[in-house]
């Protein structure tokens, strides 16, 4: 017999959600007595709760139907408890309902209310958490920069400790990175966030990312990775009862089977999958397994059976947004038509899928994002090449009997002439995208200097290399003196503009060899390679010297700006956490003492 315990006491909740992604038909079970408990007792925020908690665990489960039943009636108690958190909760849990179905509309409409409810709340992670939705929202309406910028504003101003929003932060990124081609990227930060739930998190959210992980090495050609970590994610999935988080899996599966032309297979696998996501109202998968299906009969050559799911995916397609999903079924039309031998059709439905790739980048060059798929591109080109042939192999047997014939030929020189144009324009954009990509990922928007990603990058592999090469490292941690007392007084225009300062003068005090960044806030790391503790001394007095030597924008001419900073050397045994631990507990000691000095360690 199930506990019936409190969900608000003393943010119990968050705990809560954990257990209920590794046990969701336990929580469902659970959450059932307690809204019958708090609805006879008329206790109204915590029946709000209760709800909230039960249609995120129906969520994992894949039960999207209940959960938009539960997320309904929690908000109509949560609207009469006035309880922020849990109309936050219920507008989140609502979103990701909209993004599954492929209503985008409205899950923007949705997180919009669960940011407002969120901030009234003075919930700072649930604000956090709340923030990291939109930007998934963002993503999945194809506003990569507005993701990026919320995802870099949090990077920067919002670090939080709580394992589950960390993971988030990192997964989201890894995942826009991964739509952008910038594969080696998406790994890194898909990895983190799964090192991140093994430790902290439940089994759901293990599965999500070994099936995201799964796709980024799927993405970067390594298919024995990807088919590994697909498994892994299809094991948990099945352990939890979670049937949509199963198709999901055996989808990817069937898509490496049918790039291995194993059609009995794919087959078996999209059978499997199709119906778990019409039974959860997941249209856009739905769509995918059927396009998919159509690919398996065309590969077996079973045209009316391609037919006839063409016809159902075109039904699903027709009522999404999704161009690029429109895209994908002219392709799979111009196919059909080809393996029919209507090259005329083919051609025209070929037509159309173009003319809704140029329009998703046109889109995304309004949004100055890059979001382009090499592979498909490539793609496309052999197709158009296809095209080419065919159509002059009938030109060569009916150019005397069909005069359209020859305007036909014309066409398709024409546009696969343009498509060779446009798809090397779109290469090197790939090429910029991800350069620009990679640096935005490791660089501090505010003054240009490494982030806290690359200079703790940085520091662990100077800790390789020095064990390695038998060098010595060391590390410092800087925070600046009284820095709230600026921002309070001048504003935190001026604040930024003293950051911007230091960052200047670091590069200019530094050797090559030592390196700087900014942790947050006004906090700084930096580590240095062969340095004693005289040179130390004399590098914090060059920086301080010249932080000073002349004015500020925003300060008075006089105003003397100063920082406490923390000194120590590498052990052979230390890792990154030890030595910036020992590091961070001098410069507490220098604050102890009075600001404005060097503490150095062994």
């Amino acid at each position: 017999m199930l506990v019936a315990t409190p969900l608000v006491a003393a943010q119990e909740w968050q705990q809560q959600r954990v257990d209920a992604s590794s046990n969701p038909d336990v929580w469902i079970k659970k959450t059932s007595e307690l809204i019958d408990k708090y609805d006879n007792q008329r206790q109204f925020e915590e029946l709000a709760m209760a709800y909230a908690l039960q249609a995120e665990a129906y969520r994992y489960s894949g039960n999207e139907s209940e959960a938009q039943k539960a997320i309904q009636e929690g908000l109509r108690f949560a609207a009469l408890a006035e309880s922020k958190v849990a109309k936050t909760l219920l507008k989140m849990n609502q979103t990701w309902y909209f993004l599954q179905r492929g209503q985008l509309r409205q899950a923007n409409a949705s997180i919009v209310y669960a940011i407002e409810h969120a901030k009234e709340s003075d919930n700072k992670d649930l604000q956090i958490e709340a923030d990291i939705l939109h930007a998934q929202v963002m993503q999945n309406t194809g506003d990569i920069a507005r993701a990026l910028q919320i995802l870099e504003q949090l990077n920067r101003e919002a670090y939080t400790a709580r394992p589950r929003l960390q993971m988030e932060f990192h997964a989201l990124i890894g995942s826009i990175y991964m739509d952008v081609g910038a594969n080696d990227i998406a790994l890194t930060h898909i990895q983190d966030a799964l090192e991140i739930s093994r430790e902290h998190l439940g089994e759901w959210d293990v599965s999500v990312l070994e099936y995201n992980l799964a796709r980024a090495y799927q993405g970067a050609g390594n298919d024995k990775q990807a088919e590994q970590h697909y498994k892994t994610a299809l094991e948990i999935s099945e352990a939890i009862n979670d049937d949509l988080g199963v198709a999901y899996a055996l989808f990817q599966m069937a898509s490496m089977d049918i790039e291995e032309a194993d059609y009995q297979q794919a087959l078996m696998r999209l059978n499997k999958a199709l119906p778990q996501f019409k039974s959860a109202g997941a249209h856009p998968m739905e769509a995918q397994s059927r396009l998919s299906i159509v690919s398996v009969y065309l590969g077996t050559q079973e045209l009316d059976n391609a037919f006839s799911q063409l016809e159902s995916a075109t039904s699903v397609i027709n009522t999404l947004t999704d161009d690029k999903l429109h895209q994908n079924l002219h392709e799979r039309w111009s196919e059909y038509y080809q393996s029919q031998g209507n090259y005329e059709a083919a051609l025209e439905h070929y037509k159309t899928s173009v003319d809704y790739m140029q329009k998703v980048q046109k889109q995304t060059r309004d949004k100055q994002v890059q979001e382009i798929m090499v592979r498909l591109e490539i793609k496309e080109q052999e197709t158009t090449n296809e095209l080419l042939k065919k159509e002059n192999e009938l030109q060569q047997l009916e150019l005397q009997e069909q005069q359209t014939s020859y305007y036909l030929l014309i066409w398709i020189i024409i546009s696969g002439f343009l498509v060779v144009i446009i798809v090397s324009a779109f290469l090197y954009q790939q090429w910029r995208a991800r350069k620009n990509f990679a640096e935005l990922a490791l660089k501090d928007d505010l003054t240009n200097a490494p982030n806290r990603r690359a200079i703790v990058r940085i520091c662990k592999k100077g800790l390789e290399q020095a064990r390695e090469q038998q060098r010595q490292l060391a590390l410092a941690v800087i925070d600046f003196d009284h820095f709230k007392t600026i921002n309070d007084q001048f504003g935190h225009d001026v604040g930024d503009h003293v950051l911007q300062r230091f960052a200047e003068v670091a590069k200019l005090s530094l050797r090559n060899q030592d390196s700087f960044g900014r942790l947050g806030g006004e906090e700084w790391l930096l580590v240095f390679f062969d340095v004693s503790k005289e040179d130390a001394k004399n590098i914090f007095e060059r920086i301080t010297d010249k932080l000073n030597s002349k004015p500020i924008e925003g300060l008075p001419d006089d105003y003397r700006i100063t920082f406490s900073m923390g000194f120590t050397n590498a052990h052979p045994e230390d890792d990154f956490d030890s030595l910036y631990k020992r590091a961070d507990n001098v410069l507490f000691e220098a604050k102890d003492k009075g600001r404005e000095r060097l503490i150095i360690t062994d």
